[in-house]
């Protein structure tokens, strides 16, 4: 009997450890790399190397992330590098904020493009020649929007002067008034891209410019609130994630249909003024 009991005693043991070892990596992520595939190839990628499966346990704003982390055990969270995110290190919610991929901001405007934008020229051009053109310019009410408006303000003293410069609460249907009142605004690429938001007047331009771009944050949930075993686990993927490998994804990741245009950019990227023209159009 004692012989019995002791077998079973270690094929428990057995049994629990390999069902910790196959748990999923439980990963918050932004709602822009789930929209565009991104975050999806980057799982496939991982699972196929370390063997460690992943579930996205949620996927929206960072606010949605934020609210779901602290109220729920996540190992591994990616959303811009934000307060939010600053505030769940300094919190106890997670550690280890790495930084490992950026996406980028672009601007739109009316189809009669009133400052004559036109392919091939920097974006220190185009600020000026909408800043000279007295074009109603648009800060809508996204924390990326401010953030990106204040780097061009200090890198390219991009200042339009009132009534020009036109804040809104809006978060969306704000491109009904841009194009109403013929002017320009700053937008996210990837939704511009998806038209998460659209208007058949709308005309886009994307500058491969970095001061146009927004880094994204990693960070792995720490011992105490996800177990030591998880921890070390996250941190394979927290490690992955700024691999050689994954760097590359990064860069070549592009949708059906807009394969000319980078969605995502490595943490070190090269960087030239081509200006690329596009308007928005319906997905395959």
């Amino acid at each position: 009997m004692r012989n019995l009991l002791t077998a079973v005693t270690f094929w428990l043991i057995a049994t629990i450890t390999l069902s910790a070892s196959e748990q999923p990596i439980r990963v918050a992520v932004i709602g822009g790399m789930t929209m565009s595939g991104l975050w999806q190839k980057v799982a496939e990628s991982f699972e196929s190397t370390h063997h460690i499966p992943l579930e996205v346990v949620i996927t929206g704003t960072k606010h949605e992330l934020d609210a779901y982390t602290r109220s729920h055990p996540v190992d591994l969270i990616t959303m811009h590098s934000s307060d939010t995110m600053v505030e769940l290190a300094s919190e106890g919610y997670v550690e280890k904020l790495t930084p490992w991929a950026h996406n980028a901001q672009m601007i739109i405007g009316a189809d009669t493009n009133p400052a004559n934008l036109t392919e091939k020229e920097p974006l220190s051009s185009a600020l000026s020649k909408i800043e000279r053109s007295k074009a109603p310019f648009f800060i809508h009410a996204s924390g990326g929007t401010f953030e990106v408006y204040g780097e061009l303000a200090h890198a390219y003293s991009f200042e339009p002067e009132e009534p020009n410069l036109i804040f809104t609460a809006k978060k969306r249907g704000f491109m009904n008034d841009v194009v109403e009142k013929n002017g320009y605004t700053l937008y996210g690429v990837i939704p511009f891209v998806i038209q998460k938001q659209h208007h058949p007047r709308i005309k886009g331009f994307i500058f491969d410019d970095p001061k146009l771009r927004r880094p994204y944050l990693a960070a792995v949930g720490t011992p105490s609130k996800i177990t030591q075993e998880r921890y070390e686990k996250s941190l394979k993927l927290l490690n992955f994630l700024t691999s050689e490998s994954t760097q590359k994804l990064v860069k070549d990741f592009r949708i059906e249909g807009f394969e000319d245009i980078p969605l995502f950019f490595p943490n070190t990227q090269s960087h030239s003024s081509q200006t690329t023209q596009i308007q928005t159009k319906e997905l395959p």
